[in-house]
Parts: C-alpha cells; structure tokens; sequence
C-alpha cells in the first residue's frame, strides 16, 4: 500500500486531535507584534495534563510504517518549526494493533501544531527528503511507550 501525504490544512483532523494553524488561526491563537517580532500562542492550554517538552529527529521521507504507538494517559502535540515533516495517524480500535489500512499521512508544516487525542496511533514524525526534528509536549506515562507492528500489508509513505 503506497499512502500520499496531504498537507493537514486540507486533512479533516477532527477526529485525531486539534489543529492549530498558529499564524492564522486568530479564534484560537492570539497574535502579539512587536517592534522587531512577531509572537502567537494558543488562548487555552495545549494539553490537559502536565507535560514534558520532548525532541525528535526523525528520519527522511519516503520510508515505510512499521510500527506505531498509543498514549491512554496523555494528549501529545507536536510543534513544527524549521522544516515540513510527515506524521502518520490511525485511530484505535481498542486493544487491537494499528491496521495499515487505518493509517493516514499528513504535512506539518513550519507554524503548524497537530494535538493528537489519547488513544491515537502514531509514529515519529519524518522530515520530507532529509532528516528534520521538531518538538513534542506530553505526559510521561508510567512505563515508556510501547511500540506496536502495523498489522496487515505494509504502509509505504510518499510525501
């Protein structure tokens, strides 16, 4: 299975998260201007829990989905800020692993913010034809993450 990325503006998010377009969305982002800076942050918190900033560096585009992971306990929102990445996404179907046929690829673009909903499959996000890292906030859950295999047909993402 060959997936094509979209870009998450034109990618109906509802159901994995919330979406934040930071520089445009004026309903749920505030916009502060400077003499010599631009500043936006989002009118309520990002996560419902305390959580920690993580990094990632995440290998380039295209590359194949192997395995995904879940959170019960935290949301996580990813932060793009210098170079476009990919975040595969499929919703749960409770215990049961990820279904290749469930996974869905999106851009992040720089400004972009996706919060993903517990319970959210994902991967780690890759940069489009390089190595690129961004950010993360999220609970640490009382045991690292588990790591599932996509069941079924591989999933191989083009961006």
């Amino acid at each position: 299975m060959i997936l094509k990325a979209v870009d998450i503006k034109e990618f109906d998010f509802t159901g994995y998260g919330t979406y934040y377009n930071m520089t445009g969305d004026r309903d749920r982002v505030y916009r502060t201007l400077g003499e010599d800076f631009e500043d936006y942050m989002t009118k309520t918190p990002l996560i419902d829990t305390p959580g920690q900033l993580g990094y990632t560096i995440g290998m380039d585009a295209p590359y194949v989905v192997k395995a995904m992971e879940k959170h019960d306990h935290t949301q996580e929102a990813l932060f793009c800020a210098a170079d476009p990445v990919v975040l595969c996404v499929a919703k749960s179907r409770g215990d049961e692993p990820p279904r290749a046929e469930d996974v869905r690829a999106i851009i992040l673009n720089p400004g972009d913010v996706a919060v993903l909903d517990r319970n959210i499959w994902h991967d780690a996000c890759h940069g489009i034809g390089k190595r690129s890292a961004y950010y993360y906030l999220a609970s640490q859950g009382p045991a690292p993450a588990l790591w599932v295999r996509v069941s079924g047909d591989g999933v191989s993402v083009t961006a």
